[in-house]
């Protein structure tokens, strides 16, 4: 048996009730457990962690249940969260990079890896898979794993809506309505309406969501529609330096309020899929998907600074259209044996602007351009079980890419350029399982990762693109075993990687940050996760990362990523009633790459005690940092000012309220 995981070609799911999480996975259509190192956080859990949370802080806590994933809510909607998976994607001072993200099988990522998730409706989703290790490979430029979020798809009419108030000015509303407008369809529609005052000054924000579904199934094909929107104003209180968060870890940054710092993000997307039975051993897949984001954001940057002739400004205005194909074949040609053939092509078109940022009015152009990015990428998988015993996985993924600037404003020089990349990605697993309930598993590949458009914008002499940044190369292994036995779950991973070329800030200045290539990097750890019921109605569930990373030359861990990290809860279940009281903690957190600031391990303890109150209400009542420790949520690396620290919340407390009518 199987549970469906729908991402950028998946086939979509006929309408089922929630299941316990079984032993195989399908990702894709690509690769299936247990021949990965792949985790799934079901609809239960995912409901918990999102009442009397706001979205944000909700991702965070779920994500932190998978090991190898660090997630660290930076407190601040202006600039996401900070994710990294076995170190990749650290770097990322805004955003996330070095991973895929996919939602209901449209990806949340743009062909040059740049990805945010803030557009993500958890109070809508019915699954949440992270995929580390060597097949990520399998889905482009994602070195460090794949994120895909799955949203719950009706299986009756129904109506919900919920109200959450909490510290730091806390307000949410959500509603749903669930339809089944006619045989063989179904209709969901969410929206989500958060308000916050925030913890620091300047650190208000509002985020308006919403996601709407409709599926079709007839005789031998299905057809699925999903439209998201996001609008998302926010104000940045910036980082803060190492003296300003030890006198104060609750204040802003003046620069913050001279400059008025804040983004606004404007997202709408529209996903298309189709599939259609060709016979009993064949079908063929379509996906199709566009979408456009605007982001205006007003930095901090003193006006003598952007006055400079290279400098772009302290106001960015980004206007960004794209969208993508992918066609896939499965065809179980042999007994045993399935062949996925497909191909993925994606493009990218931002018309990037800059002006200065006079004292948080918009003045002078200082930028304007448009960048471009396009991917054409065929993949195939060959998935063979030879006994039940053994499963054997093979994949490929050849990428070509083509980045190019086009520069309209000459007056600092022509920024024009282009780059195009190329690579061959193989991958190769094996899964045995030597007696009922285990699974010993091992797999290898290589995977690359492309520059940022950002990252290729400036060279360190004269001007242009980057014609020297390479993209960076992996190799990887990982060895495995996991045990199930009913409710109980025990996994263990070990791996390797070696990075050639890893990108990396070579300097930051005159409001130009430029990109080069570290010589190699190496990243080994070990992965371990456990779901352990206890007493009757008692679980503890845990997971926990150890990291090791150095950079050569020099031999300095890599920043933006702890060299040890974990959860662990423990929950109860009785009649109607639940608790549970959690654990998330880190070593030191590195900073930059000289290894030169650091913010200090932690340790925060929370408590969830939630229930039902008749048949048609539920209610949560959660507090966070029950210590009230004081401690840096995040670092923002390599920040040029040395604002690296970003202030976690004191002990905070937050209610919700929900309805669901019969």
């Amino acid at each position: 048996m199987s549970i469906l995981l729908t991402t950028l070609a998946a086939t979509a799911a006929a309408p089922a009730a929630p299941t316990v999480q079984l032993d195989t996975v399908t990702l894709n259509g690509r690769a299936e457990a247990p021949t990965l190192a792949l985790e799934r956080i079901n609809e239960t859990t995912l409901a918990r962690d999102t009442e009397a949370q706001d979205p944000a802080q909700a991702l965070a806590r779920t994500l932190s249940r998978i090991p190898g994933l660090y997630a660290a809510n930076r407190g601040n909607d202006a600039q996401d969260l900070q994710l990294s998976s076995r170190g990749y994607g650290a770097r990322a001072s805004f955003g996330v990079r070095g991973l895929r993200l996919v939602v209901d099988g449209i990806p949340a990522s743009t062909p040059d890896g740049q990805g945010q998730v803030g557009s993500w409706l958890l109070a809508d989703a019915a699954s949440l898979e992270v995929l580390r290790g060597p097949f990520s490979a399998l889905y482009g430029s994602a070195s460090g794993g794949v994120i895909a979020l799955q949203s719950r798809w009706p299986i009756e009419e129904r109506m919900q809506a919920g109200v959450t108030l909490g510290s730091f000015g806390l307000r949410q509303a959500t509603v749903g309505l669930d339809s089944l407008p006619a045989d063989g369809q179904a209709l969901s529609v969410t929206g989500q309406v958060t308000h916050r005052d925030g913890w620091r000054p300047h650190s208000g924000s509002d985020r308006r969501l919403a996601l709407a579904r409709w599926q079709l199934h007839m005789p031998g094909q299905q057809f699925m529609a999903v439209l998201q929107l996001q609008s998302q104003p926010a104000d940045d209180p910036l980082g803060l330096t190492a003296e300003q968060f030890a006198a104060d870890p609750r204040q802003t940054a003046p620069q913050a309020e001279a400059f008025d710092t804040r983004k606004t993000a404007e997202q709408q997307q529209l996903g298309l899929r189709w599939q259609r039975e060709l016979s009993a051993q064949a079908r063929v897949q379509v996906a199709g998907w566009w979408g456009h984001r605007a982001v205006d954001q007003w930095q901090a940057i003193p006006l003598a600074v952007q006055n400079a002739p290279t400098h772009p400004g302290g106001v960015i205005a980004l206007r960004r259209r794209f969208g993508g194909l992918d066609m896939r074949l499965n065809w179980a040609f042999a007994a045993e044996q399935e062949l996925t053939l497909g191909w993925n092509v994606e493009t990218q078109h931002d018309d990037r602007r800059g002006y200065l940022n006079q004292a948080g009015n918009t003045g002078t152009l200082k930028r304007d351009e448009t960048n471009r990015a396009r991917s054409s990428e065929p993949y195939a998988q060959w998935r063979w079980t030879p006994t039940p015993e053994w499963e054997l996985l093979a994949g490929l993924r050849a990428s070509r890419l083509h980045f190019d600037s086009e520069d309209r404003y000459l007056a600092n020089g022509d920024d024009s350029g282009g780059r195009r990349f190329n690579g061959v990605q193989p991958v190769a697993g094996v899964a045995w399982r030597p007696v009922p309930g285990h699974v010993v598993r091992l797999a290898a590949g290589r995977a690359s990762e492309t520059p940022t458009l950002t990252e290729l914008a400036y060279r360190a002499q004269g001007t242009g693109f980057n014609a020297d940044l390479r993209q960076q190369r992996s190799k990887q292994v990982e060895l495995g075993w996991e045990l199930r036995e009913g409710e109980r779950r025990v996994a263990l991973t070990a791996f390797h990687a070696a990075t050639r070329d890893e990108i990396s800030v070579l300097a930051n200045s005159g409001g130009r940050t430029v990109y080069t290539n570290a010589t190699r990097t190496r990243r080994t750890g070990l992965e371990a996760a456990a779901q352990l019921p206890l007493a009757r109605g008692w679980q503890l569930d845990m997971a926990a990362t150890r990291l090791m990373t150095r950079v050569q030359p020099g031999g300095q861990p890599l920043p933006g990523v702890p060299a040890s990290f974990g959860s662990a809860e423990l929950r109860w279940q009785g009649q109607g009633l639940d608790a549970a009281l959690s654990l998330q903690g880190r070593a030191r957190l590195p900073a930059d790459d000289a290894g030169a600031a650091a913010a200090a391990g932690n340790g925060l303890w929370g408590l969830s005690v939630g229930g039902a109150l008749g048949p048609e209400w539920r209610w949560r009542l959660r507090a966070d940092n029950l210590l009230n420790r004081i401690t840096a949520a995040s670092v923002i690396v390599n920040e040029a000012n040395k604002r690296y620290f970003e202030p976690a919340a004191p002990r905070s407390a937050f209610v919700s309220l929900t309805w669901q009518p019969r």
